[in-house]
């Protein structure tokens, strides 16, 4: 059977090899969202296609990706010793998407995040230590069965790496800490079968309240967690105030039945708050816990003027 032409290994001269300049700077392409979250493909060959189809060099598992999507060419700088990355849109039905504007060609730059359906992938460089741990972050990510969401151990993983390269590259990230407002009460009034009801629609809203490559968890019980990467302190206020609306409005139904609830949030930025995960979740659960005591569904925290609606 004949090669495909981008099947091709890339060649890197001698040298630069040897120096090992090179397998510091190894490009992957990281899912951030998607069905193989947590995931990193190696970009080793001179032409990389991403797309459904069994040919492609990377299967994207999203049924809004076409079989071929989207190409991505890797040229060697011999005299700037770098690689230059390109991405090149094949014809798709639904597009491609670069840091959300739709592209049909463009040079790509490290931390660019690339859409292809649902399924969000960034550009990363890794040395090979980097480069294992995310393969280790990938065998360990799981998601909780009743609401969708990332586990808490899950989440913290993933937060772990991006804290790493918010602070070598001097990125904000903002911590949200998110708790439903006397949800006992609806356990005792509905019954437990609402009650889970509740949780995994709850889990819904938030997904849908946050961006793409923002990642959410459950943290437990009726507790969540999520982490916006590079969002300041005014626009992770403004995340959560949508995610906080979006649960105050939604009536939740099951057998004939319609319930209410509210949420309540609190935030805290890096590096303002907390340089590390204890810190930043210390201080968003402190921040919650001041939105519970000034009257539940509201949000506390991150910014100079908190938002506040009664509840």
């Amino acid at each position: 059977m004949p090669r495909r032409a981008h099947d091709r290994t890339l060649a890197i001269p001698r040298e630069i090899l040897d120096s090992g300049r090179f397998r510091k700077a190894s490009a992957s392409l990281v899912v951030l969202k998607g069905a193989e979250i947590g995931r990193d493909f190696r970009l080793r060959r001179m032409h990389t296609v991403l797309g459904r189809g069994l040919d492609a060099d990377v299967r994207i598992l999203d049924d809004l990706a076409s079989r071929e999507h989207v190409r991505i060419s890797v040229k060697w700088d011999r005299e700037r010793r770098s690689a230059t990355f390109h991405l090149t849109d094949l014809g798709s039905t639904n597009g491609t998407l670069v840091n959300n504007r739709r592209v049909e060609s463009m040079e790509l730059t490290e931390g660019d995040k690339i859409q292809i359906g649902d399924t969000v992938l960034k550009l990363v460089l890794l040395d090979e230590i980097e480069a294992r741990y995310h393969e280790e972050v990938r065998h360990r990510i799981t998601y909780d069965q009743l609401t969708g969401l990332l586990t808490k151990e899950s989440l913290y993983l993933a937060l772990d790496l991006e804290l790493k390269r918010c602070r070598k590259y001097a990125l904000p990230l903002a911590v949200l800490m998110m708790d439903l407002d006397h949800f006992k009460s609806v356990n005792d009034t509905y019954g437990h079968l609402m009650g889970s009801h509740v949780l995994s629609e709850v889990g819904r809203l938030i997904r849908e309240s946050i961006r793409t490559d923002d990642v959410s968890a459950r943290y437990g019980g009726e507790e969540f967690l999520a982490y916006l990467s590079e969002r300041s302190a005014g626009e992770a206020l403004r995340a959560a105030e949508r995610i906080r609306r979006a649960i105050e409005q939604e009536a939740i139904c099951l057998d004939g039945v319609t319930v209410g609830v509210t949420i309540s949030i609190g935030i805290a930025t890096f590096p303002e708050h907390g340089k590390d995960i204890k810190s930043l979740v210390g201080r968003a659960d402190r921040e919650l816990y001041r939105a519970k005591e000034s009257g539940r569904n509201r949000v506390c925290g991150a910014a100079p003027t908190d938002a506040r609606t009664g509840s």
